[in-house]
């Protein structure tokens, strides 16, 4: 039977391992977690996210499509746990991201602001499957976080695993965390809550400009995923932030065409002139940061390898005031499982 909890915790048999799964809009990944070291002991990653797996299987009847999302983590499990050479044992899956979306396996409704970083008010779905190979298979689906205005799926287990950290212990009194991505998050945490959400959509407003508006001629986004989101000279940096600065003035909108009379008028080549569209995003991102927090709240910047470069240069353009935090890439690339650990 369908069940949604609000989960209890209760002194259980600790299992030796446990898989992590974050499936996002655009990625997949699944980890084989050591239960009592935290260390992750094998890895699988996939561009298929939520949004291209509900598209490729968008013509079938609601309950097909749900066995088909339990399918493909059931044969991935089997697949990761083969690799490792792991027994024929029961195993526990942990889920976030946007498998309990309206996109994903299973529609759950959202666990409510102000929402404790401890994971105790998560709203969560538990159910039992089994793996092509036999495995039998126990699942546990993390659902979102919303306020009266906004939602996310995903990150909230981020945070609950990095302020598990005795390092961010100071931070989860009054912060901003900030997490990059397709839709990236500026999270208000005070008393170890999270007490506000907004989101901007920077990558996909990226995707979608760059790929098809008028922008598409004067911004090369290939250029972007081949560089890793690195600039690899000073005028892809100056583009970045003249990109920046021109953010401060006149709003988004007032400053996207210009991505196109810098190719047309000034012959900036797209290769560059791609990093004066970034600028303008994440510059967008820190004047309504700006505009809307005092100049000595922390901010927990959580945007691992990618990105991390790109919001603190950001930041120093404007001359932002405020301490700010970086989360180390290797952190942040464990978050998630860090927080799912405290659902085993």
């Amino acid at each position: 039977a369908r069940s949604i909890l609000v989960r209890k915790f209760a002194p259980q048999i600790m299992k030796p391992f446990f898989l992590s799964c974050d499936w996002g809009t655009s990625s997949f990944r699944l980890r084989c977690m050591d239960t009592a070291t935290g260390d992750c002991l094998k890895e699988w990653r996939d561009q298929i996210g939520v949004k291209a797996f509900a598209h490729q299987h968008r013509a079938l009847d609601p309950q097909a499509r749900a066995e088909a999302f339990e399918g493909f983590l059931c044969e991935a499990a089997d697949r990761l746990l083969a690799e490792l050479g792991a027994p024929n044992e029961m195993v526990t899956m942990v889920l976030s991201g946007m498998t309990t979306s309206t996109i994903g396996w299973m529609d759950l409704p959202y666990a409510k602001t102000p929402f404790a970083l401890d994971g105790t008010q998560a709203v969560t779905h538990e159910r039992k499957g089994k793996t092509p190979k036999g495995r039998e298979i126990s699942f546990t689906l993390i659902s979102g976080v919303c306020s009266d205005h906004e939602m996310m799926r995903g990150e909230e287990t981020e945070l609950m695993g990095l302020f598990r950290m005795p390092c961010h212990a100071d931070l989860a009194e009054n912060c901003v965390t900030i997490l990059p991505g397709t839709h990236s998050k500026h999270i208000h945490i005070r008393s170890k809550k999270i007490e506000a959400i907004e989101t901007f959509m920077s990558g996909e407003c990226l995707e979608v400009l760059s790929q098809h508006s008028i922008l598409s001629a004067n911004a090369d986004m290939e250029v972007l995923w081949k560089q890793g989101f690195q600039w690899t000279g000073e005028e892809q940096k100056k583009a970045f932030t003249d990109g920046v600065h021109r953010s401060a003035r006149r709003g988004l909108l007032g400053n996207l065409f210009q991505t196109r009379t810098r190719g047309v008028l000034h012959q900036h080549p797209s290769s560059t002139n791609v990093w004066f569209l970034v600028g303008l995003l994440i510059g967008e991102e820190w004047v309504t940061f700006k505009e809307h927090h005092s100049g000595d709240l922390p901010v927990l910047l959580a945007a691992g390898n990618k990105f991390s470069h790109l919001y603190d240069q950001a930041a120093r353009t404007l001359e932002l005031t405020n301490p700010i935090h970086t989360v180390e890439p290797s952190t942040m690339e464990m978050a998630s499982s860090l927080g799912h650990a405290l659902f085993i």
